[in-house]
């Protein structure tokens, strides 16, 4: 039996974005360096990632672009040939607690720590990034809609290009971070189904696949500290207006 918050917390999202996509573009109230363009500020462009997933969730949870609603859960337990959702063996309560940890508390912590720290405002990113990657591939692969699919091409895409951009040529923090970025993202997305296997496998039982979660999305915060010690990242903040 579903919960009334498992069913609406995608709508409770996407109202959060509405509001936070007008705060973003309508006002400066999510700027912190206002010495710099807002497309180059981290900390504006940390609650732009915030932005694009609530509005791709709700493609995924709340209503699909071929209005199936909560179309993803299903998507995913048939890809991994459990039958359909939400007769599948996956609990119910595991993409509330991957998303909400993830985007709802994870998301929202980076950019305001992005305020004062610039790699906050950027490795978030790597969630959007691997995710864009993971939708197309599976549209390649079947050469058919899959829940997510439009805002990845719309908004994961050329959002995550231009945090590339962001990073290596404005505020050059080197290849080797892009690249932990990315590599951040493929580790954080290929967890998820090795849960679900040691789930299904009966090594773990429910809770521990749900608490697992949220220390993976908890790993967004680690890289992003431990990319933050480098004495250059430091020496960058002295010199950008407002840091």
């Amino acid at each position: 039996m579903f919960t009334t918050f498992e069913l609406e917390w995608p709508w409770i999202g996407l109202g959060a974005g509405v509001v936070l996509a007008i705060m973003l573009f309508a006002t400066d109230a999510l700027r912190a360096r206002p010495g710099i363009s807002r497309w180059t500020d981290p900390a504006w462009l940390a609650w732009l990632g915030v932005v694009v997933y609530l509005l791709h969730n709700f493609e995924e949870y709340g209503v699909a672009a071929d209005g199936i609603r909560n179309a993803f859960p299903d998507a995913l337990c048939t890809v991994l040939g459990f039958g359909p959702y939400p007769g599948c063996v996956i609990p119910h309560d595991f993409f509330v607690y991957v998303n909400i940890s993830l985007i709802w508390v994870v998301a929202p912590v980076c950019a305001v720590l992005a305020r004062r720290w610039v790699m906050f405002g950027f490795v978030f990113f790597s969630i959007v990034f691997v995710n864009a990657l993971v939708h197309l591939g599976a549209a390649v692969a079947t050469r058919s809609y899959n829940p997510g699919l439009i805002t990845a091409v719309a908004l994961f895409v050329p959002a995550s290009i231009w945090v590339g951009v962001v990073v290596i040529r404005v505020h050059r923090l080197g290849w080797w971070r892009l690249v932990a970025i990315v590599a951040l993202g493929g580790v954080a997305n290929g967890s998820l189904p090795l849960t679900i296997t040691l789930f299904t496998s009966g090594v773990i039982p429910a809770g521990a696949l749900n608490a697992l979660q949220v220390v993976n999305s908890s790993l967004i915060l680690i890289v992003g500290g431990l990319l933050q010690l480098s004495r250059r990242v430091k020496a960058l903040e002295r010199r950008v207006p407002g840091a």
